[in-house]
């Protein structure tokens, strides 16, 4: 967890000036972003919509919601009086739990218990409505990378009775860069208190196009899968 809340605020830091020029110099035809910038801090749930895939062998696959962290940042312009559209960078802190079964080469079945989690980063464009001067619905699509990921937990055997295999029960833990990448949308609504203050709740939706395939720790994959998000935030808008 220690290294995993590193990771994030490690990204955040690199990520802000690495890309101030995309926020507050934006440039089109030489010009710098003239639009609204919010910043929002958000915390929810993670949860799975579709089961991932943990091997060809893998069968019996749960999972539990677990914790979402994110940090967002928001362009805006405006259409006309009710209309926007922006853009948005997000960084994401997502875990869950999992456990699946699976048939070893021995013919054991062999019995996982993992926390999962994931760093994520979401790239969006983004089209809002004012319902009125308080409140906001918002639409965005766009792509999200998962340069980092992480588990921890323990696994057991059991024969072909179903007894515990003396000795089987072992723990695993790993945490490595990974090649995750997706599709990632998301419907918004905020509640301004000011023209400045708001509160946001907002669902994602992440379809994974390569989750992560690798060869660690007794050859767990995971690829495919959709997962949810729930988030509430609060945030701060700076208005041009």
């Amino acid at each position: 967890m220690k290294k995993s809340a590193f990771f994030i605020l490690a990204l955040i830091a690199v990520a802000l000036p690495g890309n101030a020029q995309i926020y507050h110099y934006y440039r089109t035809g030489g010009a710098p972003w003239d639009g609204n910038k919010s910043y929002i801090l958000n915390v929810g749930t993670d949860f799975s919509i579709t089961p991932r895939n943990f091997g060809e062998n893998s069968n019996n696959i749960s999972s539990t919601p677990g914790l979402a962290l994110s940090f967002r940042y928001e362009g805006d312009k405006n259409i006309n009086e009710r209309f926007t559209w922006g853009h948005q960078f997000e960084v994401s802190y997502l875990k869950q739990g999992f456990k699946y079964e699976e048939t070893t080469y021995n013919g054991t079945l062999k019995h996982e218990d993992l926390t999962w989690w994931d760093l994520q980063v979401d790239l969006r464009l983004s089209l809002a409505y004012w319902i009125n001067d308080n409140i906001e619905l918002q639409l965005a699509a766009g792509v999200y990378l998962g340069p980092f990921f992480g588990y921890s937990g323990e696994h057991y055997e059991t024969n072909a009775a179903g007894n515990e295999i003396a000795n089987s029960r072992q723990s695993d833990k790993v945490s490595s860069f990974s090649f995750a990448t997706g599709v990632s949308t998301m419907l918004q609504a905020k509640y301004f208190f000011n023209e400045n203050f708001f509160l946001s709740l907002n669902l994602h939706d992440d379809i994974a196009l390569k989750l992560f395939s690798g060869d660690f720790s007794d050859h767990i994959v995971n690829e495919g899968g959709q997962r949810g998000v729930i988030l509430f935030g609060i945030g701060y808008k700076f208005i041009h």
